[in-house]
C-alpha cells in the first residue's frame, strides 16, 4: 500500500525535532570541552608543561594506576563468577539477593567509606590487621579496598550485561554434548563474553580511579602516601595551589577521555552504551 507523501506541517516538524536533538548534542558536547578549555586557556602551555613534568604529579599519577590496576583485578575476579551465575543460574531468593549487591551503587560513596571505617574498627578485621601487622584504614592498603568496595557491584553489572550478550544456546548444545559446567564456561562462554568483559575491565578501571568520596572518609588525603589524582587536587585546592590542581584536573580528564574511547572501541557500546 503506497505511503502518503508528507505534508508540510510533518515535514517542519520532522526537522524542528532533528533540530532540537542537535542542538541538545552540541549543547552537551560544547559544555562539557568548554570546562576542558577554559581551564586550559587560564593554566597556559607554559605552566601546564612544567607542572605535567614535575616528579610530584607523576607519583600521584602512578599512586593512582597502582591502585586503580590492584582494586580492578580484585573486583572483576569477584565480578566475573558472580555475574555469571546471575546471568546463567538461578539463584534462592535472587531479587533480594540482586539488591543487596546493587547496594554499593545506590547509596553515596561517602556512606561506603564510612561503613569501611567501622568495619575495621571492630573484631574479626580488626584482629585480621593485627595477625597480619596491617594498617589499612587510613593507609594505601585502605585505597585499594575502597576502591574495591565502590566498583565491584558496578563491576557484576558490567560483566552480567556481557554475558548476557552472549548466545546461551551454544552453552545448551556444548552441556548436552556431555561438557561439563566448568569448561563450557572456560572454552564457550567466556570466549563470546571476551570483548564486553574486556570493555568492561577498562570502565571499571577508570570508575576506580576516578573514585574520591569513600577514600576521604576511609583512608584521608595524606600527602605521599594516599594521595591518589582526586585526592591530590583537593589537597592542592585546600592550600590554594590551583595550577597544581589544574593539571592533574586535566590528566585526569585525559584519562577518563582514553578509557572511554578504548570501552567503545573493544564492544561497550554494543551491550552498555
Amino acid at each position: 500500500m503506497p505511503q502518503p507523501a508528507p505534508t508540510s506541517t510533518s515535514a517542519a516538524r520532522e526537522t524542528c525535532w532533528r533540530a532540537i536533538l542537535l542542538a541538545s548534542l552540541v549543547a552537551i558536547g560544547g559544555f562539557i570541552a568548554f570546562i576542558a578549555l577554559t581551564n586550559a586557556l587560564y593554566l597556559g602551555w607554559h605552566d601546564f608543561t612544567w607542572y605535567i613534568t614535575r616528579s610530584r604529579t607523576w607519583r600521584s599519577f602512578g599512586l593512582s594506576v597502582s591502585t586503580a590496576s590492584a582494586a580492578t583485578a580484585v573486583a572483576m575476579a569477584v565480578g566475573i563468577p558472580v555475574g555469571y551465575a546471575l546471568s546463567r543460574g538461578r539463584i534462592p531468593l535472587g531479587r533480594l539477593v540482586d539488591a543487596v549487591i546493587d547496594l554499593p551503587i545506590m547509596v553515596p560513596p561517602a556512606a561506603v567509606g564510612m561503613f569501611l571505617l567501622g568495619f575495621f574498627s571492630v573484631p574479626p578485621a580488626e584482629w585480621v590487621e593485627t595477625l597480619l601487622g596491617l594498617k589499612v584504614a587510613h593507609a594505601f592498603p585502605g585505597v585499594v579496598v575502597a576502591q574495591v568496595a565502590v566498583t565491584v557491584s558496578f563491576c557484576v553489572r558490567v560483566v552480567k550485561s556481557s554475558f548476557d550478550q552472549a548466545n546461551q544456546r551454544l552453552d545448551h548444545v556444548s552441556r548436552t554434548l556431555g561438557a561439563s559446567a566448568l569448561y563450557t564456561f572456560r572454552r564457550i562462554t567466556l570466549p563470546m563474553a571476551k570483548s564486553g568483559l574486556l570493555a568492561g575491565l577498562i570502565i571499571v578501571w577508570a570508575r576506580a580511579l576516578a573514585e574520591y568520596e569513600s577514600l576521604m572518609l576511609f583512608v584521608g588525603a595524606i600527602q605521599g602516601r594516599t594521595d591518589v589524582m582526586p585526592l591530590a587536587v583537593y589537597l592542592d585546592v585546600t592550600v590554594g595551589k590551583l595550577e597544581w590542581a589544574i593539571t592533574q584536573s586535566l590528566l585526569c580528564m585525559t584519562m577518563g577521555l582514553l578509557s572511554v574511547l578504548a570501552f567503545r572501541r573493544l564492544g561497550g557500546r554494543g551491550y552498555l552504551w
